[in-house]
């Protein structure tokens, strides 16, 4: 004697292989690269939230909105061309030096620019912007600002920053 399954048990299979899409014959589905933290809905979002982290001398702060190990490993380093294979560049390699060039470079940011208030005035780019599969970097980040004392001015505070999905990311403090 055969078992016809009820309604609600194939209901219920059908909504597992929807779920399971895998366990049901469906191509595997690539995993997405881990979420961003620490993103802006502009520029001018991650600008100000740079400066004000550097004016409460918020180191933690500071370091958490640059990339992360695992933010660029997951969002940025598979669409590099350095990662290529041929190209024979280990990620530690390249991850290392990004890492020790940011956080020198943000040691001088502090030493000189801690304490300090200023105000956004806009975010301009004066390098290229280069679009990947999944995000775009826009160089040479210059941000122009006014001080205590009203002065205006112009300030290269990070080099790059990440637009991923309509959200803004530090890509580093790295200013050449």
């Amino acid at each position: 004697m055969s078992h016809q399954p009820s309604a609600a048990v194939a209901v219920a299979a059908a909504a597992a292989c929807l779920v399971f899409g895998n366990a049901c014959g469906s191509p595997p589905r690539a995993a997405d690269p881990s979420p961003l933290r620490w993103t802006f809905d502009s520029p001018e979002q991650a600008a100000e939230a740079v400066l004000d982290a550097l004016a409460a001398n918020d180191v933690e702060r500071l370091e958490a909105l640059a990339l992360s190990e695992t933010e660029f490993r997951t969002v940025v380093w598979p669409e590099l061309p350095s990662s290529r294979p041929e190209r024979g560049l280990p990620f530690d390699y390249a991850w290392g030096d990004l890492h020790q060039k940011s956080n020198n470079a943000l040691r001088r940011l502090i030493a000189g620019q801690a304490g300090r208030r200023y105000q956004l005035l806009a975010v301009e780019f004066d390098g290229e912007s280069t679009a990947y599969d999944t995000y775009t970097v826009h160089r040479e980040s210059r941000l122009v600002v006014r001080d205590e004392h009203g002065a205006e001015m112009q300030l290269r505070f990070f080099g790059s920053v990440l637009e991923r999905d309509g959200e803004y990311k530090v890509f580093s403090f790295v200013v050449d």
